[in-house]
């Protein structure tokens, strides 16, 4: 019973590559029952001819909603839709805290943003992004709350060029996702590396996250790249695991992978 089922067609025009859009359209057909849990989806040639969208589009929207739990697939069966398990924010995968509690969890997010501004960059973070010391750049600091709870508090660092799409949208006063203004700007994560390391608060950090000084917490780092390789963002957050668990799943390479840089890598580094 899968298919376009009166749900909003895709749009032919948006920046957003067209397998998020169809992964957005069959995961709110699944989470409103227009699909059951259970039930066994299309297969890719006929979601294909149903969204007039090629079989690889299909089968990378199918890859993500598997990732993200809501479609299970079985050998030789096909594709069946499922409910993601309310599980830890999954490092590795392509979407961020905010899409990894509400679109995957059902879970309510709001955001304090504490600051947005064009500036010049931190020295860690040109070097991440791979652009010339002293460079300005646009810094995105939020407070996030997971149901109520103070969950996270983060910093974006993004070049020049890319913080002025940012600015322009309503990312700054609180509401949307960076990642789907950035998407929907042609900056599609093509991979990225992420870094986890337990931390302490201190001082400012502590004050925010609402934990006494020394409180034990997670410090994420991540750096973004398009499909040439370039890295148009890069991010700390530090995270209060007791509000927040964070997942990182483990699985062989790929045979034909190369020495380039792979997407969606979790490392767990020491303290």
């Amino acid at each position: 019973m899968s298919g376009s089922n009166g749900a909003q067609a895709i749009n032919r025009i948006s920046a957003e590559p067209y397998y998020l859009q169809l992964a957005e359209r069959i995961r709110d057909q699944i989470s409103t029952g227009a699909i059951a849990v259970g039930e066994r989806l299309s297969s890719e040639g006929e979601l294909a001819a149903t969204w007039n969208l090629s079989r690889a589009t299909v089968r990378e929207a199918l890859r993500l909603l598997e990732e993200e739990g809501w479609v299970a697939r079985i050998a030789r069966r096909g594709a069946f839709a499922s409910m993601p398990p309310r599980r830890g924010w999954l490092l590795q995968g392509r979407e961020g805290f905010f899409e990894n509690e509400v679109a995957g969890h059902q879970r309510r997010v709001t955001t304090q943003v504490l600051r947005a501004e064009q500036t010049t960059l931190p020295a860690s973070s040109v070097e991440a992004l791979h652009i010339a010391p002293g460079s300005e750049g646009y810094i995105l600091e939020r407070l996030r709350r997971l149901d109520g709870k103070v969950a996270l508090l983060s910093a974006n660092y993004l070049p020049q060029s890319v913080g002025e799409l940012v600015s322009r949208s309503d990312v700054p006063a609180g509401e949307g996702s960076l990642n789907n203004t950035l998407s929907k700007g042609g900056y599609t994560v093509a991979g990225a590396s992420r870094t986890v390391e337990a931390v302490t608060a201190q001082g400012k950090v502590a004050e925010l996250l609402q934990v006494p000084d020394g409180a034990p917490l997670l410090k994420v780092k991540s750096t973004s790249w398009d499909t040439r390789l370039v890295p148009f963002e890069h991010h700390e957050v530090w995270v209060r695991s007791d509000v927040v668990h964070v997942e990182i799943q483990v699985g062989a390479p790929a045979p034909t992978q190369t020495a380039s840089p792979s997407p969606e890598i979790g490392r767990i580094v020491s303290p």
